[in-house]
């Protein structure tokens, strides 16, 4: 199987969701958005989109659900991690960790040893075969960016890269911020 081949996978192009209305007072503190700044919104939305079924393609690839995928993602990137962190992580109950942990390690991604610093807890890992999954999936993730990079005929590869971090900065800043005053 072909993972996402562009010529029959493409995303269709859906419309931008309305955004809830904001409140008065919300609106004349952000007064008028900037030029572009909507079309900014809407390629945002569609940037979502597309990843999200780039995910999906992955995690289907794998077998697993989207939070086992996440789940999975997460303990690789970690390379160590304990079910308290991953549950924390994924916001999952104890219990709910307890039986994504089970299925990772029932198709072989990821296995349980004993925590050196507490005897009572243990330490997840991703298993060889893990290792070997989330490569593919990475791979994966350059030859697409590898495409982005080659194919965009105005930026550089680092200003793309620049742009992806700024906007990554500032929803991580919003989102902190919105959070903090919640």
């Amino acid at each position: 199987m072909a993972l996402l081949n562009p010529e029959t996978d493409a995303a269709e192009a859906a419309h931008l969701i309305a955004l809830p209305r904001t409140s008065t007072r919300m609106r004349e503190a952000n007064s008028a958005p900037a030029d572009g700044a909507a079309e900014y919104a809407a390629a945002l939305h569609q940037l979502d989109l597309g990843h999200r079924k780039l995910r999906t393609g992955f995690a289907d690839h794998l077998g697993l659900t989207h939070n086992e995928y996440d789940a999975f993602m997460f303990i690789t990137e970690s390379q160590t991690t304990t079910p308290k962190d991953l549950a924390a992580t994924l916001r999952f109950t104890t219990g709910a960790t307890t039986a994504m942990i089970d299925r990772l390690e029932n198709v072989d991604l990821v296995h349980r040893i004993p925590n050196p610093g507490d005897r009572r807890s243990v330490l997840l890992e991703p298993t060889p075969h893990g290792e070997t999954q989330a490569a593919w999936v990475i791979s994966n993730y350059i030859r697409i960016a590898n495409d982005a990079v080659t194919s965009h005929t105005t930026l550089t590869a680092q200003a793309l890269t620049d742009a992806i971090s700024h906007i990554t900065t500032i929803i991580t800043n919003a989102t902190e911020q919105h959070w903090q005053q919640s």
